[in-house]
């Protein structure tokens, strides 16, 4: 490694760090304030909290990665930039590019652990980390504030079944729209049931107009459907359990995900189109941290006077606009406006040809 690269990877890691943990803190703070009346009112137990926070503290360091690796950004190059350092390195014919290189690397780097880390560690964590906070965190608030109707609500169940509805009346404890999925032990789909309702008789659940279909390893429907006006199904879920552990993309790795979407292709439209785009952000929020380089860098470049006071101002108004674009996007490929892969992907496409058109025009 050159004298440059070791140069530009010490100045860019150690603001990295520091903000990654500043930024980490500030948002656990902001958390804890956000229901600190809830803290107070029902007495919750420091070891609860403490206990959620390291679960969620990787969801928290994932989100506020981006901002940390564009202020890094801002940080180093706006420093150079002011001492000169840019112009003698191009006076010696070193491009911007080759000067840029090594925060492209850690950008990719960082790219890549940042989805490993929400492929393999956010599903486990946030698993605990929900759990722990509905049924110690806001065990009493849920008592005193029931949510009556959950539109889309699925739930993995014992025996290898997924059972979706598309409502569910926790007062009526009724199920409407009813899809179950049962897999044998290598995740093969053997079995599909269809009902317009089931309800909670006390004991089980009875579902209304049921159609019950055969499945062989290769998807194909090995009979006819069997019709039922009624049948009682023996799902082992009680209400409860549809009213508080529904399944959430989140805590599924890409290849879950991605079977779980193919299991409930003809569920709701709307529930399918949401979880292809949460599939596609899986990859495409992990790239932010290379896009935030190269859009990051060229504002930097411009930076004069004003030293890091200006940088910090511009990093997070460019992060904020960043976001507020992804925000954007992924709301239209959820609300069907988008594909969802565009939706998904869009806002770093643009981003990234803004940031390299702006770093071509330095050149």
């Amino acid at each position: 490694m050159k004298i440059i690269d070791r140069y530009m990877v010490r100045g860019f890691l150690s603001p990295f760090v520091w903000c990654l943990f500043i930024f980490t803190i500030m948002a656990i703070i902001i958390d804890i304030f956000s229901f600190i009346e809830d803290i107070v009112k029902f007495k919750i137990p420091a070891s609860s909290l403490a206990a959620f926070y390291i679960y969620y503290s990787p969801t928290i360091i994932l989100q506020v990665t981006p901002m940390a690796v564009l202020l890094s950004t801002i940080f180093i190059l706006s420093n150079l930039n002011k001492n000169n350092e840019i112009t003698a390195m191009k006076s010696s014919g070193i491009s911007l590019w080759r000067v840029m290189s090594p925060l492209v690397i850690l950008g990719l780097i960082i790219s890549i652990a940042s989805f490993i880390v929400s492929d393999r560690v956010i599903p486990i964590s946030s698993k605990v980390s929900n759990m722990i906070r509905r049924d110690e965190l806001e065990k009493e608030k849920r008592k005193n504030n029931p949510q009556k109707v959950i539109e889309n609500v699925a739930v993995y169940g014992a025996g290898n079944r997924i059972v979706f509805a598309r409502l569910y009346d926790t007062e009526k404890k009724l199920l409407t729209d009813v899809i179950v999925h049962e897999h044998d032990i290598s995740e093969n789909l053997v079995s599909k049931i269809t009902a317009q309702s089931g309800v909670w008789t006390g004991d089980s659940w009875k579902f209304y107009k049921v159609i019950m279909w055969k499945i062989d390893n290769t998807g194909k429907i090995l009979s006819e459907p069997t019709f039922y006006a009624e049948k009682i199904i023996p799902l082992k879920e009680r209400p409860r359990d549809f009213a508080y552990k529904e399944w959430h993309s989140e805590y599924m790795s890409y290849a879950e995900l991605k079977n779980y979407i193919k299991n409930f292709r003809g569920a709701s439209t709307k529930f399918v189109r949401g979880l292809t785009v949460d599939l596609h952000q899986k990859i495409s929020f992990s790239v932010i941290s290379l896009v935030i380089i190269l859009i990051g860098a060229p504002f930097a470049l411009i930076t004069t006077r004003g030293g890091v006071m200006i940088g910090v101002g511009m990093s997070i108004a460019i992060g904020l606009l960043y976001y507020a674009c992804l925000a954007i996007s992924i709301a239209f490929g959820k609300a069907g406006i988008l594909p969802p892969i565009a939706s998904a992907w869009l806002g770093n496409m643009v981003f990234a040809i803004i940031g390299i058109y702006l770093i071509n025009k330095r050149m």
